[in-house]
């Protein structure tokens, strides 16, 4: 199968959150590095405190991205490619919540003196945690459609007619285990070691009459593709289901961020520091 070319859009937005980090540590370096006695005295204290006037602003723009970061929820509910495509979507809900941890890092200046402030860094931190896994098992979990499967076996009728009966006939004796969608976190996790042993199974069954190392090429490419869609079909159920359950979970601890985040906001405003809304 061919390579996939690299997306531009990741790099991008990867590049724009790096680079933004670099400003803001390079504009605050020399206050950032500085202990909490020694800050005091800082010329930019008033202005890079959590509640200064750019301190204040990283929490309010911080605020901002985490709302926008739900529009992500919501696409998905919403069906239409008018809307743009959900890989897009979840790059740009990916980038904009590592973006928000970076201004809240920046908001709080490397400090948690608060029971509040602790709590809403901890929640942000605990979902850009869970986002980021998710993100990482979403790139890992393939589609359980057997369309690659059945690709392969064609293929490998057409480099070696008459060999996809016995291949098939050893898949159909091990089928590939499934997972119930509805399944909970544990019961994914549960269901790792099933779908890694049939794995090895199927792979063990289809080297018995797997082509010798003398095999023309194609035929030996063939085989090599085979493999690889026994691999994929194998644990796209059991992968497809953890990711579900996994965003379960990370829907639940970004809802009690929001809670979080809404309290210090709340707070913040009653005590009188509303950045440029005063």
């Amino acid at each position: 199968m061919p390579i996939p070319k690299p997306r531009v859009l990741p790099i991008v937005l990867g590049v724009i959150l790096v680079a933004t980090a670099a400003v803001l540590a390079h504009r605050g370096w020399s206050f950032y590095r500085l202990s909490l006695e020694d800050r005091v005295i800082h010329a930019d204290y008033r202005k890079l405190r959590p509640s200064g006037t750019i301190g204040n602003g990283y929490g309010f723009v911080a605020t901002a991205l985490v709302l926008l970061n739900l529009a992500y929820l919501l696409r998905r509910r919403i069906a239409g490619s008018r809307l743009g495509s959900m890989r897009i979507w979840l790059d740009l809900h990916v980038f904009t919540g590592l973006l928000a941890a970076v201004l809240v890092s920046f908001h709080s200046a490397f400090q948690l003196r608060t029971p509040i402030a602790k709590t809403s860094a901890a929640s942000l931190a605990v979902v850009v945690l869970t986002g980021v896994i998710g993100r990482f098992l979403y790139a890992l979990t393939p589609a359980a459609d057997g369309v690659r499967l059945r690709a392969a076996l064609d293929g490998l009728e057409a480099a070696a007619p008459g060999s996809r009966a016995p291949a098939a006939s050893i898949l159909d004796a091990l089928p590939a285990p499934r997972v119930r969608a509805d399944a909970s976190l544990l019961r994914s996790l549960w269901e790792i070691p099933r779908w890694r042993r049939v794995s090895g199974q199927r792979q063990s069954a289809l080297r018995v009459i797997a082509p010798s190392t003398t095999a023309p090429g194609p035929i030996r490419a063939a085989w090599r593709e085979l493999t690889r869609a026994v691999a994929i079909d194998t644990r796209a159920s059991g992968m497809a289901a953890l990711l579900r359950s996994w965003r379960s979970l990370h829907r639940f601890f970004a809802l009690l961020m929001l809670v979080a985040v809404g309290v210090h906001a709340g707070i913040a405003w009653h005590y009188g520091y509303r950045w440029i809304f005063e």
